[in-house]
């Protein structure tokens, strides 16, 4: 606060000490009440932004338990070479258990075709014209100028914005030849390459009068039996919820068999690799892992958030919650604490009803701690009881976190919390303000009764003096 004027030079006296105790005083009896709601106002914001962070956290396991295919996560296991593999697999929320026995008879093929010229470095192209390609249903053009090269047709064709995947490469054979070699890029049985030109002087570099070295083709895997075909290397969904992808053609046995007339045989066959499809319980157990860790880690958060000073001889000792006596931690642990142990509504749900069903237990402070064995005991047994039990929107996990989203959410019982106490923050920061102003008015009030008090005092001191100088002289 600044100093209007030096109080007490008059008099001698230190008034700017009796002004500053005074100010400072006042000052205290209004601003320490405001200060103190202050502090606890941001306490309590601090406080409901942690637990809203921690339910987030919470609702995150949730949601992952609850989301579509949370339960149906697969492993799988290929009897093959796993330095040389045949073929790999993936799967998604549709595959189901089961065995395969897998054969791949072919890859697939793009379509290739070369053709040789004297030179890749003198001029081919007589005028301007086009070259079109196209590949199924994929094509591009490239416009060629009039003394081109080869190479320089080469370069065009391969940077062109639009190639759909076509390569065009020359190789310098050894009697100094170069030998134009294309590849469509793309495969599938009818999905031959066709390149046109728009003028005849271009006509050496159409597939009319190039040689086809490889057609088209499509891959072909037998599964259990059935043959089946893609246009690419990738089986999507062939087999429901499987996605195969085949890297190299199966390994083959060949087998002689001798007739009666002692004449010999020779068959080759290709060997299939088995695929076992299985539940991946471990992804499933660790999901539940995760949401007894959250809800742990809930419980004890709120708690912590919630707890009240403890008092020692009378005193407290301030080692409270940020959320001390507030309800809303209570109410939370209440509300998680009563879903979990009501028993399941699910007619699918007989035999598990509860969490405690599945080697889940709760101690005396409300933390949750689950048994491995138990649990996998009941994942194999109940299967189709655990999914039921935990997940869709209507399982604990979809219906816990739709209620905390209550709390969390824009508009929720957190946010409107924390916009009152954002509204009382500010008519607190605004209050502080007016005491400044009121103290500076205050201070100046008080400089203006003491000035004159001073004013006075210096008058009465210098008339006294005046007269102690007179009598002196008399004398």
């Amino acid at each position: 606060m600044s100093t209007i004027t030096s109080a007490g030079a008059g008099s001698g006296l230190d008034l700017e000490s009796i002004i500053s105790s005074s100010v400072a005083a006042k000052q205290s009896q209004l601003l320490t009440p405001v200060s103190n709601r202050k502090t606890e106002t941001q306490l309590t914001l601090s406080g409901l932004s942690q637990l809203k962070s921690t339910i987030s956290n919470f609702t995150s396991a949730l949601d992952k338990l609850s989301a579509k295919g949370a339960f149906n996560q697969r492993t799988t296991n290929i009897t093959q070479d796993a330095t040389d593999p045949v073929f790999s697999v993936d799967t998604n929320d549709d595959a189901s258990n089961g065995q395969y026995n897998i054969i791949v008879n072919k890859l697939a093929a793009t379509s290739k075709y070369e053709t040789t010229f004297d030179s890749s470095t003198t001029s081919l192209a007589t005028e301007d014209g086009t070259l079109n390609f196209s590949a199924g249903d994929k094509t591009f053009s490239v416009d060629v100028k009039k003394g081109d090269t080869l190479q320089q047709i080469r370069k065009r064709i391969n940077n062109s914005g639009s190639n759909f995947g076509l390569t065009a490469n020359i190789v310098n054979t050894s009697d100094g030849k170069a030998k134009l070699v294309i590849d469509s890029g793309v495969s599938g049985t009818g999905k031959d390459l066709n390149i046109t030109a728009s003028v005849s002087s271009l006509s050496a570099l159409t597939t009319a009068s190039m040689t086809k070295t490889q057609s088209a083709a499509d891959a072909v895997i037998t599964v259990d039996g059935n043959e089946l075909t893609s246009d690419t290397n990738v089986f999507d969904d062939k087999v429901q919820g499987l996605k195969l992808t085949a890297i190299r053609t199966s390994d083959s046995d060949t087998t002689t068999t001798t007739a009666a007339d002692g004449t010999t045989t020779t068959s080759t066959t290709l060997k299939s690799n088995k695929l076992d499809v299985t539940t991946d319980t471990s992804s499933i157990k660790d999901l539940v892992q995760k949401f007894v860790d959250a809800y742990n880690t809930l419980i004890e958060k709120s708690t912590a958030l919630g707890k009240r000073n403890t008092v020692v001889g009378g005193e407290s000792q301030d080692d409270g919650g940020a959320l001390a006596g507030d309800s809303m931690p209570r109410s939370i642990q209440n509300y998680v604490t009563n879903m979990i142990s009501t028993p399941s509504t699910k007619t699918s749900t007989s035999n598990i009803s509860t969490i405690f069903q599945l080697g889940i237990s709760m101690d005396n402070n409300g933390v949750l701690s689950m048994d491995s064995d138990t649990f996998d005991t009941a994942l194999d047994d109940n299967y189709e009881q655990v999914v039921s039990l935990f997940g869709g929107s209507d399982g604990l996990a979809g219906t816990l976190s739709t209620g905390l989203k209550d709390y969390t959410k824009t508009g929720g019982l957190i946010s409107i919390r924390t916009d009152g106490l954002n509204t009382d923050l500010s008519a607190l920061t605004q209050k502080q303000a007016d005491i400044s102003t009121q103290m500076t008015k205050y201070e100046a009030s008080l400089r203006a009764q003491y000035g004159s008090l001073d004013t006075l005092l210096a008058s009465m001191k210098s008339s006294a003096s005046y007269l102690t100088s007179m009598s002196s002289s008399s004398s």
